[in-house]
This record gives C-alpha cells, sequence and structure tokens, in this order.
C-alpha cells in the first residue's frame, strides 16, 4: 500500500470514529507539517499551537469533511491556510497599533511597583488555576509542558487514547487562556 493509500485508508477510518487511526494520521503527518509551518513563521510553540487546532478542528469535523483523495495535500492546504490567516491577523493587529499615535510615557515608581505586583498575582492565578485543574489534566499537563514529552509518549505513559490526551491538553490550556483574559479584563 503506498502512502498516499495508507494515509487515505486512515482518513476514512478517522471519519468511523477510530482514535487509534486518527492518533497513526497524526503520527504520519505531524513532523513534516510541524517543520512546513516552522518554516513559515519561525516559532516553534505557535507552530505546535497551530498544529494542535488543527488536529482537534479535523476530529471534530471528520464526518463533515468527508473524503479525502490526497490526505496529505489536503492536511498541509489547511495548515498553510491557517498560518496566512494567523499572519493576516498578526498584521492587522499590527497595523492597528502603528496607526495610534505613540503617547509619551513615564512611569513612576508607583506605577512599576504596581506592574511588578500585577504579574506576581497573575503568576498566583495561573498556579492557582493549574492546581484547580482536574487531576488527569494536571499530570497530562506537566507531562506535556514540565517534562517535554510529545503526545505520543504522554499516551505511551498513561494508557490514555491518544485523541483523549490531545484533548486534555487542549482544554486545560483553554482554561488557562480564559482565566488569564478574565483577569486582564477584570483588573483593567
Amino acid at each position: 500500500m503506498s502512502n498516499v493509500d495508507e494515509l487515505r485508508f486512515l482518513w476514512d477510518n478517522t471519519r468511523n470514529d477510530d482514535e487509534k487511526a486518527f492518533a497513526l494520521l497524526h503520527q504520519n503527518l505531524y513532523l513534516s507539517l510541524f517543520s512546513y509551518v516552522v518554516r513559515m513563521i519561525k516559532d516553534e510553540d505557535l507552530a505546535d499551537d497551530l498544529l494542535q487546532d488543527l488536529f482537534i478542528k479535523f476530529w471534530q469535523g471528520r464526518v463533515g469533511i468527508g473524503a479525502i483523495s490526497n490526505v496529505k495535500a489536503y492536511f498541509f492546504r489547511s495548515i498553510r491556510s491557517m498560518v496566512l490567516n494567523y499572519i493576516r491577523s498578526k498584521q492587522l493587529k499590527e497595523l492597528k497599533l502603528d496607526a495610534m499615535p505613540a503617547p509619551e510615557l513615564e512611569f513612576s515608581k508607583e506605577e512599576l511597583i504596581m506592574s511588578d505586583e500585577f504579574d506576581t498575582d497573575l503568576k498566583e492565578l495561573m498556579l492557582a488555576t493549574l492546581n484547580k485543574l482536574p487531576a488527569k489534566q494536571r499530570e497530562i499537563i506537566h507531562m506535556r509542558f514540565y517534562q517535554d514529552l510529545d503526545y505520543m509518549q504522554i499516551t505511551q505513559i498513561t494508557g490514555i487514547k491518544y485523541q483523549s490526551v490531545i484533548n486534555h491538553v487542549y482544554r486545560a490550556v483553554q482554561t488557562l487562556r480564559e482565566t488569564c483574559e478574565f483577569s486582564e479584563i477584570y483588573v483593567a
């Protein structure tokens, strides 16, 4: 079976809710997609985030996407589109910021102290949020970000299904982002 046929077979099984097939699909495509994205944006963490979002979207939309004749090309086109959308969004934000007149600011000692206190408070809030995550999410977050293990290694260590590991990481990161966004809105 050629690589094209194998990927098509894995995708067809994924469409039928086969998590193992999706894990193999991820395993087959991730490294080449990752190197492609890193060449475009020169940021490994962002590349990993974008790919995680891509694979989650594919898993969640697997039935609606339907059959794909060239799976690798479809994934590459999809991630390229995501990266270009990210770049456009970032450039638009930068243009808006550049267009704003730069106020002449001087920070007093009190403002700098308050800024340090805010940073400390935010770190404490993030730590508290991490500690409130369900035990399984905390364990997986620790393995992923503190021990720098990849999803397949975490799957092998914990015995949890591959897609479940990805979902745990995604949910935990979303919770942390929401906490951070809420704290900035609340303080402002």
